[in-house]
């Protein structure tokens, strides 16, 4: 990937981590890479990209006991 700037690459950097987590949203994610990357290649559909794997993201629901 080829930045606009060196800033620019940090806060990509940081918004791929949030992604990672669900702390942002594709569409948010998709919105860092127009404004970070030089030429970024922006897909309508969902993709994995920032994902390190291809599985499913799992979250788990914790269960109270009474």
């Amino acid at each position: 990937m080829k930045y606009k700037s060196e800033a620019f690459a940090a806060l990509h950097k940081n918004a791929v981590a949030m992604y990672k987590v669900d702390g942002i949203t594709e569409e948010s994610m998709r919105e860092y890479d127009e404004m970070c990357l030089k030429n970024p290649k922006i897909k309508k559909q969902p993709s994995s990209v920032y994902v390190e794997n291809n599985s499913a993201k799992i979250k788990i629901a914790s269960h109270a006991t009474a």
